[in-house]
């Protein structure tokens, strides 16, 4: 059983959560509201501009040639592909170019960010492939038990169900058990917790969409 293997038997607990929870249920059947879907993309276009910073801050830390390769890629697509689909969306929604972040989105990016700059590198990728791993699993969720043909929200679930993000979802998870292997048993829990943690606020952060999450001060 692989690293990856074991950390996905650990968080499965919190994935079921994130499945079950009312925003992705009410999107996979096309009644989430608007205002909350607006939401929701705003906070995640602030989230993309922050995670695509931490994997460009990992990828300078990283030691293999093609982990390097491989990061600044996902940097890239991060920052410039799915943004793509958020410039639809802002436009169709009518977004603000400004964001101000949700208190659980600056809770989350600033955990990854932390973890890219501060940890051990492989607790880092640990910290950031939820983000990959869980939105991949939760599209094809989606994809497979939607119910509207006419779904308005179907440009994002094509998007985290498609071929392209499962490329990068599987490249992530190989380099991250390439660098578990090599970890010592305590660097291997460090992972563990890391990706636990980030699981968590991955809840956290559709909890927070769906509750159109403000400043309280």
């Amino acid at each position: 059983m692989t690293w990856t293997d074991r950390a996905w038997e650990r968080i499965l607990p919190v994935y079921n959560k994130i499945i079950n929870m009312p925003f992705n249920q009410e999107l996979m059947k096309g009644t989430l509201s608007k205002e909350t879907f607006k939401f929701y993309m705003s906070q995640d276009a602030y989230y993309l501009g922050e995670f695509g910073k931490a994997l460009s801050t990992i990828s300078g830390r990283l030691d293999e040639l093609d982990h390097v390769l491989a990061f600044s890629e996902f940097a890239t697509g991060a920052i410039v592909v799915e943004r793509a689909l958020h410039e639809s969306y802002f436009k169709e929604l009518g977004l603000p170019d400004e964001v101000r972040p949700s208190p659980s989105c600056l809770l989350y990016t600033n955990y990854i960010r932390n973890q890219a700059g501060m940890a051990n590198v492989e607790k880092a990728v640990a910290a950031i492939l939820p983000c990959f791993w869980i939105y991949k699993a939760v599209g094809d969720y989606i994809y497979s038990h939607q119910e509207e043909a006419g779904n308005p929200y179907k440009n994002w679930i094509d998007t985290y169900s498609g071929e392209e993000f499962a490329v990068a979802v599987s490249k992530a998870i190989e380099i991250t058990n390439n660098l578990a292997e090599k970890a010592s048993k305590k660097a291997q829990e460090d992972m563990f917790e890391a990706f636990e943690m980030a699981s968590k606020l991955e809840w956290m952060f559709w909890d927070s969409a769906y509750k159109m999450e403000k400043w309280e001060i």
